[in-house]
């Protein structure tokens, strides 16, 4: 028999890609998406669907997507119940089986407070509706490997103490929201993912987040320097992947508790490449850049950086201020080294976890960021994202 799978966050940077994903499946009979009620209903909800269909194609999917098995519920993961209508809400907690928790603020320049609000008690009441539902065979919650803050060396695929500090307050809310998820006795499954950077084939990137905003300032020539210690890595992974993981995980049963790492772990990018691999494509492509104008930016280590820092906000300059803003909620968290466990995310997956080639898949993402000017399509307003 088929599944109900409900989803939150279906306007995030994840939701068009996952839905498109979970559309292909011959064990899912329908996918229930929350959207934030409010004006011109009809019209997000096509363009949702308009957005599910291009991911598709753009995933190389070969089967026909079933878009009749797609439905748009009015709900808020920031209101009790989810802000369901109660004959909505009692006619999905009979059928649901697979509730996936994707809705999140994932700005991590948003105060502490805002955070807290959708971040951690967006769960809770996720959480809540899923108690209610009579079929439920798992919770998943789309947590970040962020979670692991200022913690260095291994990261396992448990749940861990509180570290010692968090870079941001986003790392924060999303720590919170794990252990949430774990005490609230449900199957739950917790998938850490690491950054996703886009698609594989094309680069599509559906929200940019603080690593893209970081390679819309190095493209300018706006970012001379990237903080760095011994062993600093990004770990980088293609939409496609998560997408494609969180999809098999909805055919898998769990039994109380299990955390997955869905990361390139042993395979994260040295920066030093990251970097060079970045310039290399923008030489070959990027006005400024071919004519050797702009220059490549210096890895340097954390003392330095801060005399940057120190030196910007005592000039007053606007521009550079917005730049230190935007990249300082990213960069920070190269001076903490990790490597991500993945053996339960790839036992799940049967194997290896399929990374793409991150070099290809960078160039791409680049590419697709330039010819958007960095700027997020919001199809919809988001449904608590």
């Amino acid at each position: 028999m088929g599944r109900t799978v409900l989803i939150t966050g279906a306007s995030g940077a994840l939701g068009p890609p996952l839905l498109a994903e979970l559309l292909q499946s011959d064990r899912t009979d329908r996918v229930a998406v929350l959207l934030r009620p409010g004006p011109r209903w009809d019209r997000r909800v096509e363009e949702l669907r308009a957005s599910v269909a291009q991911m598709a194609v753009d995933a190389g999917h070969q089967r026909p997507l079933r878009l009749d098995r797609l439905m748009c519920v009015a709900g808020d993961v920031g209101r009790r119940d989810l802000g369901l209508e109660a004959r909505e809400g009692a006619r999905l907690a009979k059928e649901v089986h697979v509730l996936i928790h994707a809705a999140a603020n994932t700005r991590f320049s948003t105060s502490a407070g805002d955070l807290h609000n959708v971040n951690v008690e967006g769960t809770r009441h996720a959480l809540a509706f899923a108690r209610l539902c009579r079929v439920l065979e798992q919770f998943v919650l789309v947590s970040t490997t962020c979670v692991a803050g200022t913690r260095t060396g291994v990261i396992a695929e448990r749940l861990e103490d509180e570290p010692d500090a968090f870079v941001n307050a986003y790392e924060r809310s999303k720590w919170e929201a794990e252990r949430l998820a774990a005490a609230a006795d449900l199957p739950v499954r917790i998938v850490r993912l690491s950054t996703c950077i886009g698609g594989e084939r094309t680069g599509y990137v559906h929200r940019f987040g603080a690593i893209h905003q970081s390679l819309r300032w190095l493209i300018r020539g706006l970012v001379p320097m990237v903080p760095a210690v011994d062993g600093s890595h990004v770990d980088l992974i293609a939409t496609d992947v998560a997408v494609r993981w969180i999809a098999r995980a909805v055919e898998h049963a769990v039994n109380g508790l299990e955390v997955c790492q869905v990361a390139a772990g042993q395979h994260a990018i040295p920066l030093h490449d990251l970097v060079e691999c970045a310039v290399a494509h923008l030489r070959r492509t990027r006005p400024g850049w071919t004519s050797g104008q702009i220059e490549a930016p210096a890895i340097v280590d954390a003392a330095t950086f801060r005399l940057f820092e120190h030196s910007v906000a005592r000039s007053g300059d606007v521009l550079f201020a917005r730049v230190l803003e935007a990249a300082g909620s990213f960069f920070p968290a190269l001076l903490y080294p990790k490597v991500y466990q993945t053996n339960r995310a790839e036992a799940l997956w049967g194997g290896p976890l399929p990374l793409s080639d991150w070099r290809s898949t960078v160039g791409k993402v680049i590419d697709f960021g330039c010819s958007r000017q960095w700027r997020s399509r919001r199809a919809m307003e988001p449904a608590g994202v």
